[in-house]
């Protein structure tokens, strides 16, 4: 049989077939995931690499990471204490230097057995992208596009705003919103009522059957698509197409209720007071606010802000969840004007809930 030669096949099918040859031994009773960097990764100075491996009790393993054929550095291992019986489960989490690597390369995240070092498994191959500042700097009159993106089909809109495409799930989810939106703001039949970053519309199905108008306001054109079909033939419906600067389209003291649940967490300090500044404009005398975010003071919270901490800032997501603090939110809405305002703690998010007073300047 003619040998074959790879300086003579394609880069790709080369590259490949050299991954084979170098990891034939792979064996099934190693098991695990890369959680993170995804299987594509911009990065600047370093990527975060975080998952699991599973063996059986007694197989010693180790996780290296590799670039092309250069080992980087072993992972430490964190044993798991609800690992299935029988088995021996561990996590991996670093951030990883890379800045004298190449400006585009693979990464390799590998188990190999530590009393079998020919047997081994390849846990995840991301590709890396050396990223610029430029890449990452989206304009605000923009961020549309953003979430545009992240919404060409209705599944991936759903996960976006949701992170399921389970229909009971977003049902339930989006019933519990909206009770608590209701609840919180006394929502009433007469009501016209606002919500700043509609998404696909799965708290607007229930609260446009308890007010007299809802209206879905949102940057992205994508989602507004979804949230029309979602809501189609429903007489006292209706959306806004946001800039993503303000609520222009939305009239002086026009409507009841203004609420923004799930978007702050999107949004720079500077919008999401804009946004609190422009729905004292819209709602009429004694109309109520209602928003809310995840709290930086909770347990979990801070495990989010920390995670975001670590990640090399070219490489997060324009849309990547931010924090707020109860003083925060509670300061925007009595800058803005509103009083009698109230703050609720859940175990992750802060929800603050005001009114315009019945005469105002």
């Amino acid at each position: 049989m003619r040998a074959i030669r790879l300086k003579n096949l394609p880069f790709r099918l080369s590259w490949r077939l050299r991954t084979w040859q170098a990891h034939r031994k792979s064996v099934d009773w190693i098991q695990g995931i890369v959680e993170r960097p995804d299987r594509l990764q911009r990065y600047s100075r370093s990527v975060d690499v975080r998952g699991w491996v599973t063996t059986p009790q007694g197989r010693p393993v180790g996780v290296g990471v590799w670039l092309g054929g250069v080992k980087l550095q072993d992972l430490p291992l964190v044993p798991s204490a609800d690992a299935p019986p029988g088995l021996t489960q561990s996590r991996f989490d670093a951030v990883i230097p890379l800045d004298a690597k190449p400006s585009r390369a693979w990464l390799r995240i590998v188990a190999t057995a530590r009393d079998a070092p020919e047997a081994s498994r390849v846990l995840g191959i991301v590709r890396l992208v050396r990223a610029s500042p430029r890449d990452t700097l989206v304009p605000r009159a923009a961020y549309g596009t953003v979430w545009d993106s992240v919404s060409s089909t209705l599944s991936d809109a759903q996960f976006s705003v949701a992170g399921t495409t389970d229909a009971a799930a977003l049902r339930d989810s989006g019933r519990s919103t909206a009770d608590d939106v209701a609840t919180e703001t006394a929502i009433g039949q007469t009501d016209t009522v606002l919500e700043i970053g509609c998404g696909i519309g799965r708290v607007g199905e229930v609260l446009a059957t308890r007010c007299r108008e809802w209206i879905g306001a949102d940057v992205s054109a994508g989602m507004l698509r979804h949230a029309r079909t979602a809501l189609a033939g429903r007489p006292n419906v209706s959306f806004v197409h946001l800039n993503g600067v303000d609520l222009s389209g939305v009239g002086d003291a026009s409507v009841d209720v203004v609420y923004c649940t799930g978007v702050f967490m999107h949004l720079d300090e500077w919008e999401r007071y804009r946004y609190v500044e422009e729905a004292f404009r819209v709602v009429r005398p004694e109309g109520r606010i209602y928003v809310d975010n995840i709290n930086l003071r909770s347990p979990e919270g801070w495990r989010i802000f920390t995670q975001i901490v670590r990640m090399d800032p070219l490489a997060r997501p324009a849309n990547v969840s931010k924090t707020s603090t109860a003083d925060e939110l509670s300061w925007f809405v009595t800058q803005a004007g509103f009083v009698d305002v109230r703050t609720r703690f859940g175990t992750l998010w802060i929800t603050v809930v005001a009114r315009k007073p019945a005469s105002s300047t």
